[in-house]
C-alpha cells in the first residue's frame, strides 16, 4: 500500500512539474517591433495620400488657407516615414489639426460633415501616437494607414460638399424666373 502511495505521489509530482514549466510557443512571441523592422514592413504597406486639391481651393477662393496647406504638407512628410521620429511627426500633425479645428476652417466649409471628418482624422492621429509607445505590428502600421484613409475622406467630402452646394444653387437659379 505504501508503494502505491509513493508511486501516486511521484506521478503527481511529475505531472505538476511538467504542466508548470514554461513552454516555448512560437505563436505567443511578442508582437513588438524595432524601428528597423517597422521600416522594413512599411515598404510593404500602401499609404496613399490624395493630391493637394489646388484646383478646388482656387475655384472656391481658398488658396490662402495656410493651415490646411500645412496639414497636407505634414501628411506628405509623414508618408515618407522614418519610424525613428514618427512620434514627433504625429505630435506636429496633432498640433496642426487642432489649429485647423480651432477656427481656421472657412465659413462655407465649416459644416458638421467637414468638422466631424476632421475630428476623426485627429482621433486616428492620437491613436497612432499611443501605438508609437508600443511599436506593435498589428496596431501602429494600420493606424498610420487609417490616418491617410480618413484624411482622404475628409478632402473628398470637402470637394463633394462644395459640388453639392453648387448644384443646389444652380438648380435654384433655374427655378427662379428673372
Amino acid at each position: 500500500m505504501l508503494a502505491k502511495l509513493d508511486f501516486f505521489a511521484i506521478s503527481a509530482l511529475i505531472v505538476l512539474c511538467i504542466s508548470c514549466s514554461p513552454q516555448k510557443n512560437p505563436s505567443a512571441t511578442s508582437a513588438s517591433l524595432t524601428p528597423a523592422s517597422l521600416s522594413d514592413s512599411l515598404v510593404k504597406t500602401s499609404i496613399e495620400l490624395i493630391d493637394y486639391p489646388k484646383d478646388f481651393l482656387v475655384e472656391n477662393k481658398l488658396e490662402d488657407w495656410e493651415t490646411f496647406e500645412e496639414l497636407h504638407q505634414s501628411l506628405e512628410r509623414l508618408k515618407n516615414l522614418n519610424f525613428d521620429g514618427i512620434e514627433v511627426d504625429l505630435l506636429a500633425l496633432t498640433t496642426r489639426i487642432k489649429r485647423l479645428r480651432a477656427g481656421s476652417i472657412p465659413r462655407k466649409l465649416n459644416t458638421p460633415q467637414i468638422t466631424s471628418r476632421l475630428k476623426v482624422v485627429e482621433m486616428q492621429v492620437m491613436k497612432a501616437r499611443y501605438f508609437t509607445q508600443y511599436y506593435k505590428k498589428d496596431s501602429l502600421l494600420p493606424a498610420v494607414e487609417l490616418i491617410y484613409t480618413h484624411y482622404n475622406d475628409f478632402v473628398k467630402r470637402m470637394i463633394s460638399l462644395q459640388n453639392e452646394s453648387q448644384s443646389v444653387v444652380d438648380s435654384e437659379e433655374t427655378l427662379i424666373p428673372k
